[in-house]
């Protein structure tokens, strides 16, 4: 798909509240999400899975490469059990990686960052929560399975940011099990480097 016809598409599911279909570059996978919001590098969009959202993801724009709007019987189901009006739209910039990582710092949420290596195409992950950041990277305190938060931050640079899940299910429920952050700190009051 071009550019454009994925703006159009995203457009309209973004004002109607339509569920699409979506296919990402290097991944074979197909992703069922609400739209939520475009910017020309971002968006936000709430994820379907087995008709139940399981919370937001911010992605690079430049990683779709086709999306849909689906309508069949799937859109019934979702509006017969409720789905589509727990859809919750969220005042976050989107503007730049930067507006993502203040909203998440301001509401101390615990999140999924997605990194792609530049050199390998490797996909990399932590979940946790943003500790600082500087000009070209930030830096998240990442928790393991066994509720216990990492000794060192993990860097990510801005550039290989590849996505950001928060309020998933996963993330909710193992945040209320964890000790308190070793650093809990709102970075948007941080001044910039």
């Amino acid at each position: 798909m071009k550019r454009f016809e994925i703006n159009a598409v995203l457009e309209e599911a973004c004002r109607q509240t339509l569920l699409c279909r979506m296919f990402l570059k290097a991944d074979p996978n197909c992703y069922s999400c609400f739209p939520l919001k475009s910017s020309e590098e971002l968006f936000l969009y709430m994820d379907e899975q087995d008709f139940r959202l399981d919370g937001y993801v911010v992605r690079r724009m430049k990683d779709i490469v086709e999306i849909n709007s689906k309508v069949d019987l799937t859109n019934d189901i979702l509006e017969s059990e409720g789905v589509t009006s727990q859809i919750q739209k969220i005042d976050i910039d989107l503007s730049s990686w930067e507006g993502v990582l203040s909203y998440l710092s301001h509401n101390r949420l615990n999140a999924i960052y997605e990194s792609e290596d530049r050199n390998s195409g490797n996909i990399d992950y932590v979940i946790g929560r943003i500790e600082k950041k500087d000009d070209r990277y930030i830096y998240v305190r990442g928790f393991d399975t066994d509720g216990k938060w990492e000794e060192k931050p993990t860097r990510i640079a801005f550039s290989e940011l590849v996505s950001i899940s928060f309020g998933t299910r996963y993330v909710e429920v193992f945040s209320k099990y964890l000790p308190p952050c070793p650093v809990d700190r709102d970075i948007s009051l941080l001044p910039k480097s």
